[in-house]
């Protein structure tokens, strides 16, 4: 009997923040599985490791990078080298950060095996973006307000026209640039967000130099920028 797939959510980084879901399934999970890109500390393990004990980790090579011929290969050896686990009837839990359904890599490697019939499945994290809006005490949307999640390849000038509250995922790396014009917009930042390390800038003037991958920025809803 062959074994199941769970693409497992941690969550954004604060390990109370990891659901009962997620524990139990990691606790009855063989293997687990975590994305390498090539930093020093794979966060989703650290998150998880009271509940990994003795498990083989297994460690999956998906770097950062923007070419999609070379990331499919990447994501082919992992769907195979999991397949090899699950052929021999090894359930097999695969971490990542936040929820799986959001910019998520796992989601690669889901899809493959699922095309493959496996029997797969998906636990819901909580996702950056929640867990950000908690360390600013504020909702992200009310009334009839819309909220638009944005990656941080999004070109800004369009992500400028949509009406409602914005939240630009893994913008660290630029928002030097934008910095000015966030300002004006009343925009608020959370880098490492729930993380032992998180900082919170409510008013962006008071940051003086580029911020982490793990930076989000919110911009609020025009009425909600009166309210402020």
């Amino acid at each position: 009997m062959k074994g199941k797939f769970f693409a497992v959510g941690v969550g954004p980084g604060d390990p109370e923040l990891l659901t009962l879901k997620a524990i139990s399934t990691i606790k009855e999970s063989q293997i687990i599985a975590v994305p390498k890109s090539g930093g020093s500390d794979n966060i989703a393990l650290k998150i998880a490791r009271p509940y990994i004990g003795e498990k083989e980790v297994l460690e999956c090579d998906m770097p950062m990078i923007k070419d999609r011929e070379q990331l499919n290969r990447y994501h082919d050896r992992s769907a195979e080298t999991i397949g090899r686990f699950l052929d021999s009837g090894k359930t097999v839990a695969f971490l990542t950060l936040g929820d799986p359904a959001i910019y998520s890599t796992v989601m690669y490697v889901h899809r493959r095996l699922t095309e493959k019939g496996y029997d797969t499945a998906m636990v819901p994290g909580v996702p950056s973006f929640c867990g950000a809006a908690a360390s600013l005490n504020v909702s992200l949307c009310e009334r009839d307000e819309t909220l638009h999640i944005i990656p941080a390849t999004f070109k800004g000038e369009e992500a400028a026209s949509l009406t409602g509250t914005r939240v630009l995922m893994k913008s660290g790396k630029t928002i030097m640039e934008q910095k000015e014009r966030l300002t004006e917009k009343k925009a608020m930042m959370v880098e490492c967000a729930t993380m032992e390390n998180e900082r919170i800038y409510r008013d962006l003037d008071e940051l003086q130099e580029p911020s982490s991958y793990f930076s989000l920025i919110v911009i609020p809803a025009e009425d909600r920028k009166k309210e402020r």
